[in-house]
């Protein structure tokens, strides 16, 4: 089955969260990220964005309660096995750099557009920076960084960004455009993504095949462990 985003959410009508101050309570990872890049300093002073969303974090709600809840029963889980545990998996599918790439809907938490954004000198060059995004620190990373060829990344003001939440902390993934929602059931997965792809599959977890073409299913796991390790 195959929606559009508009044919999805024009039924929809959802009021955002409203948040109010910049005060942080950091987490684990989030602690290991701004002492790592940021600085207390430059976090205090951190300016709080709170843009309006193309797909906002109600849509995405139930997906994400059951994904904290099964990371509560298997902490140690990471994405590919718990994908492998569904009958069928609703996935976003994205362009990078003119090639078509999925997320699942269960880390999604809401999609965005082009926001102000703080450098951060010290980051390696795939970040291209951070934002105090409704009280959560969310780095924005280049995806054309790590999952294309492209030397030059960009970050325009057509771009998009897909907002997930990986072991509690928020990622914002850029984009160039959204392209459409999926359902998919198991059997059009594939699990083993370096079979397909090789080295290039660094940042994946698997593989969907969509009506005879192959789309990468983006492993957000590992980019959080890249981005507070390497």
């Amino acid at each position: 089955m195959v929606k559009t985003p508009e044919e999805y959410f024009a039924a929809l009508n959802f009021d955002m969260p409203q948040t109010t101050g910049s005060h942080f309570s950091l987490n684990a990872a989030e602690e290991s990220f701004v002492q790592k890049y940021l600085g207390s300093d430059l976090l205090a002073h951190l300016p709080e964005v709170q843009p309006e969303a193309l797909m906002p974090s109600a849509v995405f709600s139930a997906t994400q309660e059951k994904t904290v809840q099964d990371q509560k029963e298997k902490p140690h889980a990471d994405l590919r096995t718990r994908l492998l545990s569904e009958s069928s998996v609703q996935m976003v599918s994205f362009y990078v750099r003119e090639q078509i790439f999925l997320l699942p809907v269960s880390v999604i938490v809401e999609v965005l557009r082009h926001m102000p954004l703080t450098r951060l000198p010290r980051a390696p060059s795939f970040v291209a920076g951070v934002v105090n995004l409704r009280g959560k620190v969310t780095p924005l990373l280049y995806l054309d960084a790590l999952l294309t060829l492209e030397k030059n990344y960009r970050y325009t003001q057509k771009s998009f960004i897909i907002v997930c939440s990986i072991k509690e902390m928020h990622l914002g993934f850029i984009i160039d455009n959204v392209h459409t929602l999926y359902t998919l059931k198991q059997e059009q997965f594939s699990w083993n993504a370096e079979i397909h792809l090789g080295s290039g599959a660094e940042f994946l977890c698997g593989i969907a095949d969509i009506e005879g073409k192959l789309y990468g299913i983006v492993n957000p796991d590992i980019i959080l462990e890249k981005l507070l390790t390497g």
